[in-house]
């Protein structure tokens, strides 16, 4: 089975479980042994963990457990992709062609270009993502999506 590629607005939710959807993320991906993401993800992730504690939805306790978790299932379940020239390549070309954000931009382009060099078809990559755009984006370009 083909592991799903995990946006970061989709990862999120497995961190907070008042974001809408963490419940059904959370349970689905107890199911998944692996799941593909960018290198960037973890970057991003701790960002949003911060930006919820500036917001007062997270405490600073629960940002040091959320980034612990978060390390746990990076070394043991997500396989980072780190991104390379092709990535920077397909995410400018994506960039002029929709309306997207520069970090949603490489996180599907990062996904394409895994299709692509594992020879898959492309509606075989599962990509989860909670950004509307991003998900237009990924179906039009034949991602298989679950908007979540």
């Amino acid at each position: 089975m083909i592991p799903p590629y995990l946006d970061t607005s989709a990862l999120i939710k497995r961190y907070d479980p008042q974001e809408p959807g963490a419940g059904a993320v959370v349970a689905r991906l107890e199911e998944t042994r692996v799941i593909l993401t960018s290198a960037l993800t973890p970057v991003e992730a701790v960002s949003a963990f911060r930006m919820k504690q500036r917001s007062g939805v997270f405490s600073a306790e629960e940002v040091r457990l959320a980034v612990e978790v978060l390390e746990a299932h990076t070394a043991l379940q997500y396989r980072l992709v780190s991104p390379k020239p092709p990535v920077y390549r397909e995410a400018k070309r994506l960039l002029l062609r929709y309306k997207l954000r520069a970090y949603d931009a490489l996180q599907l382009a990062t996904a394409l270009v895994v299709v692509r060099v594992s020879g898959l078809e492309v509606g075989a990559l599962e990509f989860w993502t909670a950004d509307r755009d991003q998900a237009g984006a990924a179906q039009a370009e034949g991602l298989s999506v679950r908007l979540v």
